[in-house]
């Protein structure tokens, strides 16, 4: 079975009009998101009613609970908390109680998925540790489960347990061992890229393989329709600005102390 994976979403319908365009050229029979269907973008109805159409099979992730007021705002930064209350006031009555539906951990046959992590959909799971370390809790979760889908970090990334982290490429070969499979963001990019695409993955897991995919997408279309609720580009497309990557260095070398001293990374938003 060919098994279209989509995380981070966040609104963009003409990236995601792209997506499932093109996982429908490669025969994808089912369709799983790992979260935040909402958030940011500015068609958070047009794209639940696109995923809910092409059946697919969701998890809610940080932006979705908090859209629903079930996380603080606190742990959002500014342009996050802006966006959710356009987002509040935009959707329809149906698609609230969708994501209202959602549940954060979801098993499909051997495919365990949540935004996250399996214990907050806030973690950033970025270190190959903590993904050996999820992995071997998989089978407490669910005894035949081989496959964890995360999103949230907006990155495209493969973990083979007893392995370590592979390069996202083309054609991943992940049979024989547990693995953590992140297809990246549909629609809000976070690459240093001049024009933003739209990422997911399709697993087959009769042959064992993981294809890490990237599309164009129509980005002044989902520009117009930013600027019309007055939210910038950003919304979809956030490269790492000079700070992020200082900082980002930053928490890479502190996170083994990190660690020892909390047993985890904090969540961030």
């Amino acid at each position: 079975m060919r098994i279209g994976l989509l995380a981070d979403v966040h609104a963009n319908a003409p990236a995601l009009e792209a997506v499932l365009g093109s996982l429908e050229e490669r025969g994808a029979e089912r369709l799983l998101v790992a979260g935040d269907l909402v958030g940011y973008g500015a068609r958070p109805n047009e794209c639940v009613e696109m995923l809910i159409a092409a059946g697919a099979e969701c998890v809610a992730g940080n932006h979705d609970l908090f859209v629903l007021d079930r996380l603080p705002p606190t742990r959002f930064p500014a342009l996050a908390r802006r966006s959710a209350e356009i987002t509040r006031s935009l959707i329809s009555a149906d698609v609230r109680n969708y994501l209202a539906s959602l549940p954060v951990i979801r098993r499909v046959d051997t495919v365990v998925m949540a935004h996250g992590s399996l214990d907050s959909p806030e973690e950033y799971v970025v270190d190959e540790r903590r993904a050996e370390e999820l992995l071997s809790r998989l089978p407490q979760v669910a005894p035949e489960a081989d496959t964890l889908v995360l999103g949230h970090t907006h990155r495209q990334w493969c973990v083979i347990a007893g392995r370590g982290g592979l390069a996202p490429a083309e054609r991943v070969q992940v049979d024989g061992c547990r693995r953590l499979l992140n297809p990246g963001s549909v629609g809000q990019s976070r690459q240093r890229e001049r024009r933003p695409g739209a990422r997911f993955a399709v697993y087959d897991t009769e042959r064992g393989t993981v294809e890490f995919l990237r599309v164009d997408y129509d980005v002044e279309a989902g520009r117009r329709a930013l600027h019309q609720l007055a939210l910038p580009d950003r919304c979809l497309h956030a490269p790492p600005r000079g700070r992020d990557r200082v900082l980002g260095v930053a928490r890479k070398v502190a996170r083994p102390v990190l660690r020892r001293r909390a047993g985890r990374s904090s969540p961030s938003a």
